[in-house]
């Protein structure tokens, strides 16, 4: 770039400086130096005030303000604000991706150089994990489909692999959604499937309603069984298959439950689990889900029994 100079006036005398005239500028010079750290001091105190984020205006970057920019058609009220089951994230976050249609979903199956899987409407890339869903892959059948059911299941026939989950308990929609934390976690995520789960523009649809309130009752039940093992927590075992013999004993540490009392071992029947040895405090043995072990006595914190 060409710089222009301004012409000397002929009228002005030429300056001369005298060998004075730079101990007079140092003041301002100091002035000058301790402004500079003032106003640095200031950004970074403001910054830490605002959560670490510049509150001016004039220093904020570009990628910043793109990160706190929503899609037009972000809606947090479409759905929960907490991710139901194993996660915190918010299912909006769905919203980052587009939506996908059956037929280009087909087109990244198994033999594609980048194929795709899909479950509960949720679009992965599974590109980088080739290994188990390429065309030699031991995941091979879940990529260019939906096949929520079976993550459950465990059928994988073409009966089997499908987007229908009418029927299913709301354990066995954990154990799919649980799936959606893991690719969320390796895979990139492409968008939302236009079918049972969300409508052509995006949308949960009464069928998503309906998996997402199952999920929160899951929820409150891994709550209740948390609260079971805290109040119950398990024995110590040691099982000799060959002597057909098991002993079980508690501790103030039996059950990975830290307390201070230790207990005494019993059968804890509760309904859809199996039977398992708990540690249970004197005034909580009247328990209607708790049996006593054969051959060993009741106040004893530990019993010896065959197999």
């Amino acid at each position: 770039m060409v710089q222009l100079k301004e012409e000397e006036s002929p009228n002005e005398p030429e300056h001369i400086t005298s060998p004075e005239e730079p101990q007079r500028n140092w003041p301002y010079i100091l002035l000058s130096v301790a402004c500079v750290f003032l106003a640095v001091g200031l950004y970074h105190l403001q910054g830490t005030l605002s959560g670490g984020k510049c509150p001016f205006h004039m220093f904020s970057s570009q990628s910043d303000a793109k990160q706190h920019t929503k899609s037009p058609h972000y809606d947090p009220s479409l759905y929960s604000e907490e991710l139901v089951y194993g996660s915190k994230k918010k299912l909006a976050d769905a919203y980052s991706g587009r939506v996908v249609t059956k037929p280009e979903l087909a087109q990244h199956g198994g033999s594609s150089a980048d194929p795709w899987v899909a479950v509960l409407g949720h679009v992965y890339d599974v590109t980088s994990g080739m290994r188990h869903y390429g065309q030699h892959g031991t995941y091979n059948f879940f990529t260019g489909r939906d096949g929520s059911r079976a993550y459950s299941t465990g059928t994988f026939t073409e009966e089997g692999l499908t987007d229908n989950v009418s029927g299913m308990s709301p354990k066995q929609l954990g154990e799919v959604f649980h799936w959606i934390n893991i690719f969320s976690k390796k895979y990139p995520f492409v968008g939302r499937l236009q079918g049972p789960f969300f409508s052509g523009e995006g949308l949960p649809t009464a069928v998503w309603r309906e998996v997402e309130t199952a999920l929160g009752e899951l929820g409150h039940l891994e709550e209740e069984k948390s609260a079971l093992y805290r109040m119950f927590p398990s024995c110590n075992s040691h099982y000799d298959q060959g002597a057909g013999r098991a002993e079980v004993w508690c501790s103030q540490k039996s059950g990975g439950v830290s307390r201070s009392w230790t207990g005494v071992p019993r059968q804890l029947h509760v309904p859809g689990e199996s039977v398992r040895c708990a540690c249970i405090q004197e005034d909580l043995l009247s328990d209607p889900k708790l049996r006593e072990y054969d051959d060993c006595v009741p106040t004893s914190t530990s019993c010896k029994f065959n197999l």
